[in-house]
């Protein structure tokens, strides 16, 4: 059985209290900190082992991480940068720092990093599937595909992909497919990641579909009504009901690689939709249009793996928003938020209105809500996705550095045609952003009959 973090780490400062000149005690101590979010105590651990040895790659690693995870990626590129010049930490080293550099905007600069990787080992597939991120988030996307197979081949992601591609299944798995190669063929599609994952590669359900001979698709369970009636020639079955006779094995980001090469490949138009028994049922619980714009919010998302400190927003930050008189808010935050609303709501003339009964874990009735709203605001977060989807109005919050999916620049993502990008310009500093987004619900709630 593996050691608890926390045994870990008492067991590290034993061993650093008994030699506080340990360089390796320290490093792996800062290491194992910095895994629990314990920043700045991982960033000490990393200064006394340079302070003992200023040539320790794993120090200047560690205290790179913990400068980055900080939101400190300037500070974070220098110290991966000392790293770089150690031939066992040189591959990772480079790879840090040209997440560094891309985080920075320095797209160039992370791509050279990147490259270096990449020749320095061949076989590195770290640096083949974080160049293939940063190529997809550049609109690069023939060869961001064919990079971004190589998750498959890191530690990291496969874990994080667990529950829906099995183990077992990984080395059969077929990559980088084309059409012609899945043309005729009996298909066997497997989610993967996220929920918000799942319901942007969705949208090239239909192409796999029209070419393959037949597709059963094993998805994330809360999706499973929506997907069956998006798609009715597909079957949908659970994770655990994936064993089932194929040809071929897919998993659904590689569908990319086969009908997603270039910007004009994406359609860009709605490929779900609410039932009509969710969306009626929504109509009356919100009652009738009282002539405001009927406004969604989602203001945090993902968890610490994701960065979810700099894809958040405090409710008070929302103050531009909340404070609107031609709007009716609604919350679509998942998660245990009733304190935290009635704590906005204190005093508010415009409350917002909280459903807590479970909404935002079904999708079939979390649809059904969105389609009764007329536009929605969310974080980088799995509603963004589903808004898109359905074709709703939706503007986007993003951080300076935001996932892959979002693109690294521009106000519009190929996914969805609804989705407008309002990007932070500093780290970390929301004012602009929901200022912005006031500006833009100020504007339709003026006319909401234009929609």
């Amino acid at each position: 059985m593996a050691a608890r973090p926390d045994d870990e780490i008492q067991a590290l400062k034993a061993l650093v209290q008994k030699d506080p000149t340990n360089v390796r005690a320290l490093a792996a101590l800062g290491g194992a900190l910095q895994l629990e979010g314990r920043y700045d105590e991982a960033a000490a651990m990393a200064d006394a082992a340079l302070a003992a040895n200023p040539a320790c790659a794993a120090a200047w690693l560690v205290l790179g991480d913990s400068r980055f995870n900080a939101g400190r990626p300037d500070l974070a590129a220098e110290a991966y940068s000392r790293a770089t010049t150690d031939p066992g930490a040189g591959v990772l080293a480079l790879v840090r720092l040209g997440g560094s550099y891309r985080a920075l905007g320095r797209f160039e600069e992370a791509l050279r990093a990147l490259d270096a990787a990449a020749a320095l080992d061949p076989a590195a597939a770290l640096a083949r599937y974080q160049r293939g991120v940063l190529r997809l988030s550049l609109r690069d996307f023939a060869a961001g595909w064919a990079d971004y197979e190589a998750r498959w081949q890191t530690e990291r992601f496969v874990e994080v992909s667990r529950g829906f591609v099995a183990p077992g299944m990984i080395p059969h798995l077929t990559l980088s497919p084309t059409a012609q190669s899945v043309a005729g063929q009996r298909v066997l599609l497997v989610g993967e990641q996220g929920i918000g994952d799942q319901i942007m590669f969705a949208s090239m359900i239909p192409d796999l579909a029209s070419s393959a001979a037949s597709v059963v698709c094993a998805c994330e369970p809360r999706l499973r009504g929506l997907f069956e009636a998006a798609f009715p020639q597909v079957a949908f079955v659970h994770p655990s009901g994936a064993q089932v006779e194929a040809d071929v094995l897919l998993a659904m980001g590689s569908l990319g690689s086969a009908f997603r090469p270039n910007e004009a490949s994406f359609p860009g138009g709605p490929y779900l939709k609410a039932s009509e028994g969710a969306r009626e049922r929504w109509e009356a619980r919100l009652g009738p249009q009282s002539g405001k714009l009927r406004v969604g919010l989602s203001w945090r998302g993902g968890t610490a793996a994701t960065r979810n400190r700099a894809r958040s927003i405090d409710l008070a930050n929302l103050a531009p928003v909340l404070d609107l008189p031609g709007c009716e808010l609604v919350s679509l935050q998942y998660g245990e938020v009733t304190q935290e609303i009635e704590a906005a709501n204190a005093g508010r003339a415009n409350p917002i209105r909280h459903f807590d009964d479970g909404t935002m874990r079904d999708f079939d009735e979390l649809s059904g809500l969105i389609a009764n709203l007329d536009v929605v605001v969310s974080v980088q977060t799995a509603v963004v996705h589903l808004a898109g989807a359905l074709g709703r109005p939706c503007l986007a919050l993003l951080p300076t550095d935001p996932e892959w999916r979002y693109l690294a620049r521009g106000e519009t993502m190929p996914w969805y045609g609804s989705v407008r990008l309002l990007r932070q310009t500093t780290a970390g500093d929301w004012t602009a952003v929901v200022e912005q987004a006031a500006a833009a619900l100020a504007r339709r709630a003026a006319r909401p009959a234009a929609g």
